[in-house]
């Protein structure tokens, strides 16, 4: 089995984690969508960071792009959050860094995939 053939699919579990936890908090609630736009500002985050890093004539490290993914997705995470009413503090700060990390690992094992 290649690498890549093991890589893609683990990324893509790690960067649908979030949308799941925003499921699973949607259908308990029957009404709480919060942590799917959380997630999905998040993922917003990695994503541009990660085109803009491809636009780079000479690529950051691996490691740096994770970390760069992890600060801007939970930078926008709270942003997010805070625009739905969510105040800062302790839980918003554990949600918004575990779906950062969620995505900074799906960064970081994609580019490790394309070796």
């Amino acid at each position: 089995m290649t690498r890549a053939r093991f890589l893609k699919p683990l990324s893509a579990v790690f960067a649908g984690m979030p949308f799941a936890f925003g499921m699973i908090r949607a259908i308990q609630t029957g009404t709480d969508v919060r942590y799917i736009w959380v997630a999905m500002a998040a993922m917003v985050g990695g994503m541009v960071v990660t085109g803009v890093v491809r636009g780079f004539r000479r690529p950051l490290r691996p490691a740096s792009m994770a970390a760069a993914v992890f600060v801007v997705s939970a930078a926008l995470a709270v942003v997010a959050a805070m625009l739905l009413g969510t105040s800062l503090g302790p839980g918003l700060a554990i949600v918004a860094a575990s779906f950062a990390a969620c995505f900074a690992a799906a960064s970081l094992l994609s580019l490790l995939a394309r070796g």
